[in-house]
């Protein structure tokens, strides 16, 4: 059940900051403001990893630093939300 909440959240949490993507420190910041007890970073991992499996999400390149990993709703995950 946990496991659902944090993925809604996610997807929730991308889909208002679009069209822009969330760098994940951004990410994790806000999920950790709407979920209680705030989700560790192996815990924000595994739920980010199934849902970029699935396509609901995907990352962004950064132009300025390639390091940064930025993250976007798709638009299966919009279509998901909305189940």
């Amino acid at each position: 059940m946990r496991s659902n909440t944090i993925r809604r959240a996610i997807l929730e949490i991308l889909e208002r900051a679009q069209p822009y993507a969330l760098p994940e420190q951004q990410l994790t910041v806000e999920l950790n403001g709407m979920v209680r007890p705030p989700a560790g970073k192996a815990e924000l991992d595994d739920e980010i990893l199934f849902l970029q499996v699935r396509g609901y999400i995907t990352t962004v390149p950064d132009s300025l630093d390639e390091n940064l990993v930025k993250w976007a709703v798709t638009e299966a995950g919009r279509t998901t939300l909305r189940q």
